[in-house]
Parts: structure tokens; C-alpha cells; sequence
């Protein structure tokens, strides 16, 4: 899952949450100086990435420049993969197949391990202290976000204690087993970075660049077209859910529109894509599974649908149940 397009997760990266530290509970204290420092830190590092049974070792460069963020991650093993993200967009650098994708963020993350600015007031999580220990040589403070359903992940985080910064971050099923872990190795803040610092490579003219255009709205609970409807019920979601962003993107050759909504709890996030083609699909229904990641897809009305996100299985079928479609007289 590392470095492609669904690029570690759907992490909806909400704005730092704004409360009087005297309201704070040290477990949300921390979490919030995490979320600042991951955000406005420059550093370098090197991090392993566990996703399922693949691991995977990435270089990142982070820096917080004139008010914008950026980042740049390198695999350091298999093929030679790159992402930049420059504010609001990223771009994705794949060698092995002469590649440049280029989008808006939205709700594409960048290093690991991010979580919502919301965990700190959200009903459907418990945020607690845990234990101290050492990580790349360096203190850290675990940090622990429990749900309180069978629809969300456990994440485990420790946090630097100089700088917190996240040196290790887990995703835990319902069984206890890990099934997501970033873990640095190696750590170190930096001064000095520039916007050139994070500038794509330059590549020759046998690459191909694509732009994945959108059209976002963060309003509707349904989208319309022509009389027709796509529409999510809201009593049949899993409980804390609902739509925070709603896109129409458009992929492949054929550059056929693709809606994609984007669901989250305030902290995990799932993305529902409806691709409808000129002729009708009928698929049968498939779930699989990369570490943390559950995909399911199937067809509803003639088009074709996938549900994904880092939550359980019974998240995303619930999240499916709940699309109806409604045509027009």
C-alpha cells in the first residue's frame, strides 16, 4: 500500500483542534502537540513501514515553509518509488513504469501514522497515557486512542518527549494483532530547508503525466445528476460516520467520471468510488485485505463500486449497505 495512489490510508488531516490547554487531559495535551509538531517540524528520517506481512523502508524530508507544508517520501527498497506533497498537492513518481500523477491532497496523507484532530472530542474513541520507552535512541510516551465499537481500529502512537514527534505508530485489530506499524529509525530535526528542497526530479520525455482532476464539494449528503441520485443512508452507517467531502474524478484512458465520497469518524476515513460506464456492470461482490486496508467491491444499479478504508471489515460492508441509488422518472 505504500506510494501508490491510495497512499497510506485515507487520513483525513482536519485542522489542529483549538481548546484551552487548561480543559486539556494530559492524554489530549499530548495529542495535540503531536499533531503540531507532525505537521510544522523540519526533519529528516528513515522509517520501516509494516503493512500486512510486507515491510517496507522509506526515506522523509519534512518542512513547514512560509505558512505550507511539505514533504517528500523515497522507498529505499524494491522499485523506486517518490511522493511530493506542496501544500495541497501531491505528486506521485513511480520509474518502473515512466509515471507522474499528479492530484490534490484532499484527503491523501503523507507519512504514516497521522491521525484526525478530532480524536481529542470524539465520543467514539478513548484517548489514554501509556508507558515510556525508547525508540531510535530517543524517549517516547505511549499514546493510546481505544475505540469504544467493533467499527474502528485501535492506534498506538509514542511520542518523541523533546520534540513529539510520533516514533512509532500502530494499528491494532479486534484480535490485539498489529496490522499497520511505522517505526523510525532514524530521527533528526533540521534547519535550512527551502521550497527547492522538495522540487520533483527532473525526468526525461518518455514519462507520462497525468493530472487527476476534481471537483470537490464538502456539502452534500447525496449527489444528483440528471434526476438521479446516489445517496447514503444516514441511520444505516456505522455510527459516528458520515460524508465530509464528495469528488468527481476522472481516471484511465477513457477518463470516464468516477464519484468518490469521502466518510470519517473524525478519525478514520473511507473512501466509497462509483465509476458508472456505458454499460451496465454486474460484478460479484469481493472483499480483500492488505494490512490495516479492507476493499470491497461490487456492483449496485450497473455501476461499479468499491468501498475502502483503514477500518474493520464490518465498517466498510455497513458503509456499502448504506448507498442506495435513486433514478430518475
Amino acid at each position: 500500500m505504500v506510494l501508490t495512489a491510495g497512499l497510506i490510508g485515507a487520513v483525513l488531516l482536519a485542522p489542529i483542534a483549538r481548546a484551552d490547554s487548561d480543559d486539556l487531559s494530559p492524554a489530549q495535551a499530548l495529542f495535540t502537540q503531536m499533531q503540531r509538531a507532525a505537521r510544522t517540524l523540519d526533519y529528516r528520517g528513515i522509517f520501516v513501514y509494516q503493512d500486512g506481512p510486507s515491510l517496507s523502508t522509506l526515506k522523509v524530508e519534512h518542512g513547514w515553509l512560509h505558512g505550507k507544508e511539505y514533504e517528500r517520501l523515497l522507498s529505499q527498497d524494491g522499485a523506486r518509488r517518490e511522493v511530493l506533497i506542496n501544500g495541497d498537492l501531491v505528486t506521485y513518481v513511480r520509474p518502473a513504469s515512466k509515471s507522474v500523477v499528479i492530484m490534490h491532497r484532499d484527503s491523501h496523507g503523507g507519512l504514516p501514522g497521522r491521525i484526525a484532530a478530532e480524536t481529542g472530542i470524539s465520543p467514539y474513541y478513548e484517548l489514554a497515557l501509556g508507558a515510556s520507552k525508547r525508540i531510535a535512541g530517543r524517549k517516547c510516551r505511549m499514546l493510546i486512542l481505544k475505540p469504544v465499537d467493533e467499527y474502528r481500529y485501535q492506534h498506538r502512537m509514542c511520542v518523541d518527549e523533546v520534540n513529539h514527534l510520533p516514533l512509532e505508530s500502530e494499528v491494532i485489530d479486534h484480535q490485539g494483532n498489529p496490522v499497520e506499524r511505522l517505526l523510525f529509525t532514524e530521527l533528526k530535526e533540521v534547519t535550512g530547508l527551502t521550497p527547492a528542497d522538495f522540487k520533483p526530479p527532473v525526468l526525461g520525455p518518455q514519462y507520462t503525466l497525468r493530472w487527476v482532476k476534481t471537483n470537490s464539494s464538502g456539502e452534500p449528503e447525496s449527489v444528483t445528476s440528471g434526476g438521479s441520485a446516489w445517496r447514503f443512508q444516514p441511520d444505516q452507517l456505522p455510527p459516528g460516520f458520515s460524508i465530509r467531502a464528495t469528488q468527481l474524478r476522472r481516471f484511465g484512458s477513457s477518463g470516464d467520471p468516477v464519484r468518490h465520497f469521502v466518510l470519517s469518524d473524525g478519525v478514520a476515513t473511507v473512501s466509497v468510488f462509483i465509476a458508472t460506464r456505458k454499460h451496465p456492470v454486474q460484478v460479484p461482490s469481493q472483499m480483500e485485505r492488505s494490512g490495516a486496508l479492507n476493499v470491497l467491491t461490487t456492483s449496485l444499479h450497473g455501476a461499479l463500486v468499491t468501498v475502502m478504508g483503514e477500518v474493520p471489515r464490518v465498517t466498510v460492508h455497513r458503509i456499502a449497505d448504506a448507498l442506495t441509488y435513486t433514478k430518475a422518472d
